[in-house]
């Protein structure tokens, strides 16, 4: 009996390791037609932004763009406002979507669920999935789905009787793999090697002296934070950038109204 019990945790082992083996394919594959997306060359700073910290990396990186641009600027208490009417020419489409947002004076961060906001955000996450750089939503639910099936089956080859130390180490081996590819970044392979090889190209996070505001952008985007808090401190602590935005808008006493005017039609 305890025999039976030790060859069916061995199968049940055998099968979450096929099934990881699987995820892990689907998950680092990326889509079909790497390569062939509307991106071309090297990704726009945004976009490396969103592929390096997802779409809080993607939004911080557009605000810098907007600033570097002049069209916002830091506000009153940690919070950014228009410069201009309307968004700069030839800004993405992310940065477009967060000035065209922006009324009055607030924090970046509580911009970042809007509508319009995140509706720009999955356009350009769609570009990279047709690049090849991340997985789609669809493919992280299929893999989501084998690595449930990882964690069942290893655990049932864990409980199983008589089963060997070597077979128990295979079976949490196999729970810690299926966590780690479960809560990992949505970057392909070929993502993960286009950001390696773009951050080796650029050690360090400050930027050589006399870099112009497209190195120091793309710096932004490839390092985040070290290299926000190193190329612009100034907007970084100014603007709340790097901080949790606040339960409530902050109050300077002069009404909605005033706050609108501020802005200048900055909303267009």
């Amino acid at each position: 009996m305890g025999g039976a019990g030790g060859a069916g945790g061995s199968v049940s082992i055998a099968v979450a390791w096929l099934l990881l083996a699987l995820a892990a394919a689907l998950r680092v594959r990326g889509a079909r037609s790497a390569g062939a997306g509307p991106l071309g060359g090297t990704p726009s700073p945004v976009a490396v932004g969103l592929l390096r910290g997802g779409p809080l990396g993607a939004t911080r990186t557009a605000w810098v763009e907007l600033y570097l641009a002049g069209a916002v600027e830091p506000g009153w208490r940690r919070t950014v406002r228009c410069v201009t009417s309307h968004p700069p020419a030839g800004c993405s489409e992310v940065a477009r979507a967060q000035h065209r947002v922006l009324y009055g004076e607030r924090h970046p961060g509580a911009l970042r669920r809007a509508d319009r906001v995140e509706g720009a955000v999955r356009g350009l996450r769609r570009e990279l999935e047709r690049a090849g750089l991340m997985v789609s939503a669809g493919r992280t639910w299929t893999v989501r789905a084998l690595l449930i099936g990882v964690f069942g089956a290893a655990t049932t080859g864990a409980c199983a009787g008589a089963v060997t130390a070597a077979a128990l180490c295979l079976a949490l081996l196999a729970d810690a793999a299926a966590a780690v590819l479960w809560v990992g970044s949505r970057r392909t392979w070929r993502g993960a090697r286009l950001l390696a090889r773009m951050r080796r190209e650029r050690p360090g996070v400050r930027a050589p002296a006399g870099a112009g505001a497209d190195e120091l952008l793309l710096r932004v985007a490839l390092f985040g934070a070290p290299a926000l808090r190193a190329g612009l401190p100034r907007f970084t602590e100014e603007s709340g950038l790097l901080t949790r935005p606040p339960r409530r808008a902050p109050d300077r006493g002069g009404g909605s109204g005033d706050a609108s005017a501020n802005c200048g039609g900055c909303g267009g």
